[in-house]
């Protein structure tokens, strides 16, 4: 049976987003830290219970400490998710209102995707969902926000309205938001995993530039449909076919840093020839 320190610690821990080896040493930490507080407070006359309710009531609440501890892990990482999130909704209800009294079209899809999104993310910075504050889960949520604001750009880029360009000016704020923290949370998985060497680093900055020269491209060729087709067409789905091919590339070059760094670097290599490919057909057409 755990103890109320064994228990009151792993309460703590699981607030934190660390490898299981930085949790058995925070764990470690947290359990001597407490034993000696008790200590302390029985050589004043409590009692072995007593002393152990005011040390960990003396130590604090375990939502509250964890907390603390998961943000001087990921320094102001719970300040750009809540800017985040914020900024998304007053964009989601800004670019839906806009598109359905002016257009007369309603994206309500979208805006439910767009809105629980951004919702979780709110909820996730006031640590109202520890479950989520994960790099898999936090890096999954960012991606499928990433694609909703794609989308949302091509609900803007056929919005006929002065505030066009400011709602443009937005989308690209909260995309390049998004990017910056999945590439926070990325690095440091790499960090605490201990590959983060020079050659890993350097794979994710040379995949944070592809990816954003990738989503240029993919937002041009967006906006160059609807001019073309007036509206959604189905080819136009295509057009994203480059950005998968990145996003898989680079996952792929993740894994196999760890033991096969030739075949890491070989799909780094192939994923900047496909968009120098890119980039010159483009140039040349």
């Amino acid at each position: 049976m755990k103890s109320k320190f064994e228990a009151y610690v792993e309460k703590i821990v699981s607030q934190t987003d660390c490898t299981n080896d930085e949790k058995d040493d925070l764990f470690e930490e947290l359990m001597v830290h407490l034993e000696l507080s008790r200590e302390e407070l029985m050589s004043q006359g409590m009692s072995e219970n007593e002393a152990e309710l005011k040390a960990m009531e003396l130590f604090g609440i375990e939502e509250d400490i964890g907390g603390q501890i998961q943000q001087s892990i990921y320094p102001f990482r719970k300040e750009l998710i809540l800017t985040l999130s914020i900024g998304c909704i007053l964009y989601t209800i800004s670019l839906y209102l806009l598109s359905l009294f002016h257009d007369g079209n309603a994206y309500i899809g979208w805006l439910l995707v767009s809105m629980v999104v951004s919702t979780t993310f709110f909820l996730i910075a006031l640590n109202q969902i520890p479950l989520l504050n994960r790099r898999r889960w936090l890096n999954t949520l960012f991606i499928i926000h990433i694609f909703t604001s794609l989308f949302g750009y091509s609900i803007v880029s056929a919005l006929e309205h002065p505030a066009q360009l400011a709602i443009a000016i937005a989308n690209w704020v909260i995309i390049l938001l998004s990017l910056v923290l999945v590439y926070q949370t990325t690095i440091y998985e790499s960090k605490s995993q201990k590959v983060l060497g020079k050659e890993s680093k350097r794979l994710h900055q040379l995949n944070f530039i592809l990816g954003m020269v990738t989503i240029g491209f993919f937002l041009f060729f967006i906006g160059a449909g609807l001019m073309l087709f007036g509206g959604f067409h189905p080819s136009m789905i295509l057009t994203s076919l480059p950005l998968c091919v990145w996003i898989c590339l680079y996952y792929g070059q993740m894994k196999f840093i760890q033991k096969h760094k030739r075949m890491a670097y070989f799909l780094a290599f192939v994923s900047i020839v496909i968009n120098l490919s890119i980039l010159l057909v483009v140039f040349y057409r």
